[in-house]
């Protein structure tokens, strides 16, 4: 196989995307990567990272790859949940509150024993994988955020989630705990109840 099968291989199974290191892995030179680029057959879309030219950018899978702590939220996680139907005008993201994000989004930054609450995988608009947080963890933090999210959409959010099939309620609350606002989220809960 020459190197541009190999390459060719490559971007059809790991989503349209290499890095120069992959890249280096099957035996590609840096200099190669130049003559792939003028050949149209990749083009860079972030430092170290190139995607098959025939692709459209996924501007959500190109910032996880630049920056793999990077996690979906707040409303840009909620639309991904379907738990909206605003798409975001701006991409919201969180990160551990030490590490160095440069970017034109949203940035949240958390301290690590909240970081990992919650990340699941899900897959971006254009069919890619990301990680996000869940429905549970993105509602406590819209409700601990007073001026992120408008009354009328924390309601659309709330309605939307209590009628999904997916919602876990004692996920919800044990989130709630740990984020300080049980007594807000469980007076909601029993609201939704009818109790």
């Amino acid at each position: 196989m020459n190197s541009e099968e190999k390459l060719k291989e490559f971007l059809k199974n790991n989503h349209g995307y290499i890095s120069t290191n992959d890249l280096l892995k099957l035996g590609i030179k840096k200099s190669s990567i130049h003559n792939f680029i003028d050949n149209k057959i990749i083009e860079k879309v972030s430092h170290g990272l190139y995607m098959d030219s025939i692709n459209i950018a996924d501007e959500y899978y190109i910032l996880q790859k630049k920056y793999p702590l990077v996690v979906f939220s707040y409303n840009t996680a909620l639309y991904i949940l379907n738990l909206t139907n605003k798409t975001p005008d701006i991409i919201d993201i969180t990160v551990p509150r030490k590490k160095a994000v440069r970017c034109a989004y949203n940035i949240h930054w958390v301290s690590d024993n909240y970081y990992n609450i919650g990340i699941i995988d899900a897959v971006s608009p254009l069919g890619n994988p990301i990680k996000i947080y869940n429905a549970e963890r993105c509602i406590c933090d819209m409700l601990r955020s007073n001026d992120e999210f408008d009354l009328e959409l924390k309601n659309r959010v709330l309605n939307y989630y209590w009628n999904s099939k997916n919602k876990n309620i004692d996920l919800l609350l044990e989130y709630a705990k740990i984020f300080n606002i049980y007594d807000k989220v469980n007076t909601i809960v029993e609201i939704m109840m009818g109790w």
